[in-house]
């Protein structure tokens, strides 16, 4: 009886069970296309426009606002994933890594002014050093959360990429 009840444990362990997972996704004034689990995440103007996007070990389905599933898996003569050529893809990953990688060059260089500031301040002792150190750590915190947004909007689009079923080698 043990061994019945263990080889069943065992089997249902194995099979291999659906996931579900349910996401929304909907694209800002700007074009950038964002995506949540929490449907009070996306902002009040567009929460009419957001669609529903159902995720499960088969092909993923986007339910429209009105309830229709449209399937995502691009057919045969699609001419290009997500709606989009290889250009539009490459272009729009170059694009956000090259402006995350400006805001990670400017914070390097304020990250130099800072500590070329506090070794000022170390030896003259002056108040108005301690008031450009303060200056300065809002500029670099200021960076940090365009940085974190511009990382955000990368893993945004990659994960929209890997919906589409964009090749890797496009969103280099």
């Amino acid at each position: 009886m043990k061994t019945i009840l263990l080889s069943l444990l065992m089997l249902s362990l194995l099979a291999p069970s659906l996931a579900r997972a349910a996401f929304y996704q909907w694209t800002d004034a700007q074009g950038v296309v964002h995506f949540t689990d929490n449907r009070n995440n996306i902002p009040k103007h567009y929460r009419d426009k957001a669609q529903r996007v159902e995720l499960s070990d088969s092909t993923p389905a986007v339910v429209s606002p009105g309830g229709k599933t449209e399937s995502s898996a691009a057919p045969s003569t699609a001419p290009a994933p997500g709606g989009h050529g290889e250009r539009w893809w490459r272009d729009r990953f170059k694009s956000l890594r090259t402006e995350l990688k400006t805001l990670q060059d400017q914070r390097a260089g304020l990250e130099q002014q800072l500590v070329e500031l506090r070794r000022k301040r170390t030896i003259f002792q002056r108040a108005r050093d301690r008031e450009a150190i303060n200056r300065m750590e809002a500029q670099v915190s200021v960076v940090d959360g365009k940085i974190s947004e511009m990382l955000n909007r990368i893993a945004a689009l990659d994960l929209a990429a890997a919906q589409a079923a964009v090749p890797l080698e496009w969103r280099q």
